[in-house]
């Protein structure tokens, strides 16, 4: 198996999670290091995790299946980012129709995980 790239990662998530990926791009974008990629494993798995000081997000697919934007908190857990946020109103809100704001949380020092 060979290591993969960051271009080829994104080409995998785009057409499953356009949103996910487009945070990916932002972050990095903004100074995020790419901690840990992994991936194809068995079964079309990846894994990428970025960091920035204590911060983590992770972006994950699995079966050809996005497994959505996950965020560290203090304890090493990570949980879905609009759980983490509390900006979902409804079970039924997507990552899509909160991108500014997750992107702002994130890259906020006063919000988000690890503040």
């Amino acid at each position: 198996m060979s290591t993969p790239d960051l271009a080829e990662f994104l080409d995998r998530l785009a057409p499953r999670d356009e949103s996910a990926a487009r945070l990916v791009r932002d972050l990095i974008e903004s100074g995020w290091s790419v901690l840990e990629l992994t991936g194809p494993v068995q079964m079309d798995v990846w894994q990428l995790l970025l960091e920035r000081g204590v911060r983590r997000v992770r972006f994950g697919i699995e079966r050809g299946r996005s497994d959505g934007v996950l965020v560290s908190d203090d304890k090493g857990a990570y949980r879905p980012i609009l759980a983490a946020m509390s900006a979902s109103g409804s079970a039924h809100d997507t990552l899509a129709e909160h991108e500014t704001a997750a992107l702002r949380w994130l890259n906020d020092p006063q919000d988000g995980v690890g503040a």
